[in-house]
């Protein structure tokens, strides 16, 4: 039998190039992969081969999935996409972890030994280890991969000149499809959180509002300053982007663009600015000092990692006179933020965070269908899945369907297999990925002359 890895993704330009790396690895020990938007892949997989299952979120509302890939004689692994940054461990563990996930997951990876730590609380509970292996995402930021982005990177600067970047983290706040009237986060039972923590967390929404009003207002100012370059906003992949466009109106060269990955843009950049954003430790990793411009200081509110390694700017002034140094080249990390980047990020040296995933991978594998139910149940369990698709696929102007048209736009297979091709030559892999259309926004990967399977 075929090893089958199933690599989904939610938001295209944050997670799919590193979703193909992962998935070209993979082809290189000789496994088939099936990556695409998450979303579709999800209301699909009961037609979809046994496999180990990326579970890229550990919230409660994750496990109705996990319990029904487990009755289809799948194996799942997990992490959390976007923990990296956060509010600490305990707002962290209410927020974004839920005990009873974590029980219905065979692996975890964490992005750093941080990360590690502050899981194992929950995870050791249930016998399982937070593998501190970092994310296939810094995995593209290193110099094996410098020739996937430079076609980019070269033609945002012919467009763009000398630019400031300015990476905004404002989803929650300022989100791409309104959730104000969704139901309310659940938790698992298991995991009630202090009471006090949700009241915590509220204040930290307020002041991270006053902090994006605070970039708002300082956006022409500082076109003004630097009128000799162009200014670059690129809100966060879930955020509406005319908030930062009405901010942004009647300046020659204020620019408000959301194209591709972050990477290119951080690579093609004079200097970044940011608060409490991950492409904030991005940036370090290719060589910039992010700046994180803070118009509110309240450091008991604000997220551990990325503003920690980052040159502080609390005023105006102050945020002109570090990007001059930066621009100049005279503005460094020190010792005690290249610290708290290593103990929070894996995987920018050494082995790549793929092939220690990988590794986990192999081991997981022989667990495939060790629970799966009996051929009634499997059955039973198909038919509702079949029918959960079918009326997911059927309705109309969903909350859930207008925000991923917006998070994972319709791609081509030929855009897939250029990517995933131009990634094994960077690492130097002897094989040629093959890409098959097997569903909408639904590929398959394998290596040599593709098996074509039926559409799903």
């Amino acid at each position: 039998m075929s090893k089958t890895l199933i690599l989904p993704a939610e938001m295209i330009s944050r997670e799919l190039d590193a979703r193909l790396l992962q998935g070209v690895i993979a082809l290189d020990r000789g496994w088939e992969v099936i990556t695409g938007s998450k979303a579709l892949i999800n209301r699909a997989i009961w037609k979809m081969p046994p496999s180990v299952y990326l579970c890229q979120t550990l919230t409660h509302k994750r496990l109705t999935m996990l319990r029904l890939l487990k009755r289809l004689g799948h194996v799942s692994f997990g992490w959390d996409e976007e923990g990296l940054v956060y509010f600490g461990r305990d707002v962290y563990l209410m927020r974004r972890v839920s005990s009873e996930t974590l029980e219905m997951l065979s692996g975890l990876v964490a992005w750093g030994r941080q990360s590690a730590e502050d899981l194992a609380e929950r995870s050791r509970v249930v016998g399982l280890e937070a593998h501190p292996f970092g994310n296939p995402r810094f995995d593209l930021l290193r110099p094996e991969l410098d020739g996937l982005h430079e076609p980019e990177v070269r033609a945002i600067r012919q467009t763009y000149g000398d630019f400031i970047l300015i990476n905004t983290n404002y989803s929650s706040l300022n989100p791409i499809i309104s959730m104000h009237d969704a139901p309310d986060r659940r938790m698992s039972k298991r995991d009630q959180a202090n009471p006090d923590l949700p009241k915590r967390f509220e204040g930290m929404q307020a002041h991270r509002k006053r902090v994006m009003d605070g970039f708002l207002a300082v956006l022409k100012p500082l076109a003004e300053r630097f009128s000799h370059m162009t200014i670059v906003v690129r809100p966060h992949p879930g955020e509406e982007m005319q908030t930062w466009v009405d901010a942004a109106s009647d300046v020659a060269n204020l620019k408000v663009v959301r194209e591709g990955g972050s990477i290119p843009w951080l690579k093609a950049a004079k200097a970044m600015v940011h608060n409490g954003c991950t492409t904030g430790a991005e940036a370090a990793v290719v060589g910039h000092t992010p700046i994180a411009y803070c118009p509110e200081v309240r450091l008991d509110q604000e997220a551990v990692l990325c503003n920690a390694i980052s040159h502080r700017a609390e005023t105006f002034d102050s945020l002109c006179d570090a990007l001059s140094a930066a621009i100049a080249g005279k503005l460094e990390m020190g010792a005690a933020q290249r610290a708290v980047f290593n103990q929070y990020v894996s995987g920018v040296s050494g082995p790549l965070a793929a092939q220690q995933i990988m590794d986990l991978c192999e081991r997981l594998h022989d667990g495939i269908g060790s629970q799966r139910a009996s051929v009634v149940q499997r059955n039973a369990v198909r038919i509702y899945a079949a029918g959960r698709h079918a009326y997911k696929s059927m309705r109309k102007g969903h909350r859930t369907d207008r925000y991923l048209n917006k998070v994972f736009p319709e791609i081509s297979c030929e855009h897939v297999a250029e990517r995933a091709n131009l990634m094994a030559g960077s690492l130097g892999l002897q094989i040629r990925v093959d890409t098959t259309k097997i569903g909408h926004n639904i590929f398959k990967m394998t290596a040599g002359t593709a098996n074509r399977i039926d559409s799903i």
